[in-house]
C-alpha cells in the first residue's frame, strides 16, 4: 500500500512561487495547486474565468515525515513571507495522512507540452512532442524542483532568453543564479550558449539540474553548482537571475560584478509593483534598460551593462 503525507496551506498567488521553494526545502515530493489552464501555445484557454487571487497548494510528503516539525516550521516562515508578500500572505489550512492516494502518477495529466515564446517549447518527459521547424524542445518534469516553465516568472525568462540569442553576436557564457531545475541554463545551452553555470542553494536541485542537462543533450556545455555566487569564476556575457526582487537588490553589486562589459542582464521573480523598484536600484549601477515584460502580477526586466 503506497502511503503519502500531505500538508495544505492557503495563500495568494503571487507567494505560490516562495512557499513552494519552502516546502522543497523541506523535504515535498511535489505539489499541487489549481493553476490556470493553458491552450498549446501558451495563451489562456478560452473560455476559461479568470483564477482567484487566493488558492489552496497542497505538499505531499514521504510517510516518515514529521507534520508537527513541517507546521511549526512553516508558521516560522510566515513573517518572511509578510516581508515580501504583505500580511495574510499564507496560513496553515490541514494536514493528512494517506493511502492508496496514486497521486504520484495522476498529476502527469495535467502536464503538456506548453510553447512559452517563439521557438522555446517546454515538455515533461513522458508526453511525445514532434518540434516544428525552428522550435527548441526543452525536456523537464515538473515536482523535481523549481523552474517548469508553468510559472510566469520562469515563462518571462525563456521570452527574453529567446530575445537575447536573436541578437548578433549571442552571450557565449551565461550565468544562471537560482537555476531549481536549470531550465533557463539548459534554454541557454540549447540556443547556442558554448558554457553555462547554473548556481542554486539547493543540493537537491543542483542535482535535478545536472541531469536535466544530461536529457537535454548538453551536459557538456551546462555546469550547475551550490557553490555561493561569490566563488563562480570570471565574468558572463548573459546573467540571470529569477529570485524576488529583495533578494535580487540585496545581491545586486555581486550580480552586477559577475557582467561582463556590454553584458545582458535578466532579472525576474520580480512582482509588478515593485519593478520600479528593482530598475531603479541597477540602474543606479549604471545599467541600461533594454526591455521590460509583464505576466499577470509579474515583471521580468532585460538589463545591459555598458562595456568599459
Amino acid at each position: 500500500m503506497t502511503r503519502w503525507k500531505s500538508f495544505t496551506i492557503e495563500t495568494r498567488r503571487e507567494a505560490v512561487d516562495a512557499i513552494s521553494h519552502f516546502f522543497l526545502d523541506h523535504g515535498s515530493l511535489g505539489m499541487a495547486y489549481d493553476e490556470r489552464l493553458f491552450g498549446p501555445d501558451g495563451d489562456p484557454a478560452d473560455p476559461l474565468p479568470p483564477p482567484e487571487e487566493v488558492t489552496k497548494l497542497t505538499a505531499y510528503f514521504p510517510w516518515d515525515a514529521d507534520l508537527h516539525v513541517l507546521k511549526k516550521a512553516f508558521i516560522e516562515f510566515l513573517p518572511v513571507l509578510a516581508e515580501s508578500f504583505g500580511r495574510d500572505a499564507g496560513s496553515f489550512v490541514s494536514a493528512a495522512e494517506i493511502s492508496d492516494f496514486g497521486w504520484a502518477e495522476k498529476w502527469k495529466e495535467f502536464f503538456l507540452p506548453r510553447k512559452v515564446g517563439r521557438r522555446l517549447v517546454v515538455r515533461p518527459s513522458w508526453e511525445p512532442y514532434e518540434a516544428a521547424d525552428g522550435e527548441v524542445v526543452l525536456t523537464i518534469d515538473p515536482g523535481q524542483a523549481f523552474g517548469t516553465g508553468t510559472h510566469e516568472t520562469t515563462r518571462l525568462c525563456l521570452q527574453f532568453i529567446e530575445d537575447v540569442f536573436d541578437a548578433d553576436p549571442p552571450p557565449k557564457r551565461v550565468l544562471d543564479i537560482g537555476t531549481g531545475t536549470g531550465i533557463l541554463g539548459i534554454a541557454a545551452a540549447r540556443l547556442g550558449a558554448g558554457f553555462t553555470l547554473g548556481i542554486d542553494t539547493d543540493p537537491k536541485a543542483v542535482e535535478v539540474a545536472g541531469e536535466n542537462a544530461r536529457i537535454n543533450g548538453v551536459a557538456d556545455r551546462f555546469d550547475a553548482t551550490f557553490n555561493p555566487l561569490s566563488t563562480a569564476e570570471g565574468t558572463y556575457d548573459l546573467v540571470m537571475a529569477n529570485i524576488i526582487a529583495e533578494i535580487l537588490i540585496d545581491m545586486k553589486s555581486e550580480i552586477i560584478d559577475r557582467c561582463t562589459g556590454g553584458a545582458m542582464l535578466i532579472l525576474s521573480g520580480i512582482l509588478d509593483e515593485k519593478s520600479g523598484w528593482v530598475e531603479d536600484e541597477f540602474r543606479s549601477e549604471g545599467l541600461r534598460t533594454i526591455g521590460r515584460k509583464t505576466d499577470g502580477q509579474w515583471a521580468a526586466l532585460l538589463m545591459r551593462r555598458d562595456a568599459h
